[in-house]
């Protein structure tokens, strides 16, 4: 593994929705760097100061990922992993009850 690396990629979903797999910090970085700035808000900036803080030994990897997925669901631009999606399946209640005969 990489410095900077995280143990698992970020999927964010940017421009029209499209995916974007984030694996380390320095692309998390520069997608905070090139985020529209009439969009930024407060998690941005601590966002942007957590991964330079990573990036320069002062905090590790995980912490700036954890930042960097807080910032992408308060974006709306988290991309739900395979695992969530299936758990949040099987607690929404059946939408139609199952034909019995």
């Amino acid at each position: 593994m990489k410095i900077g690396e995280f143990r698992e990629p970020v999927t964010v979903l940017v421009g029209i929705g499209v995916p974007v797999e984030v694996s380390d910090v320095r692309h998390a970085l520069e997608l905070m760097i090139d985020w529209p700035h009439r969009t930024r808000r407060t998690g941005h900036f601590a966002c942007i100061d957590t991964c330079r803080q990573a990036l320069n030994g002062r905090c590790d990897t995980e912490t700036a990922r954890e930042a960097f997925i807080s910032f992408a669901e308060g974006a709306g631009i988290l991309m739900p992993t395979l695992n969530d999606t299936i758990l949040a399946a099987k607690s929404a209640p059946a939408a139609v009850e199952p034909f019995r005969a």
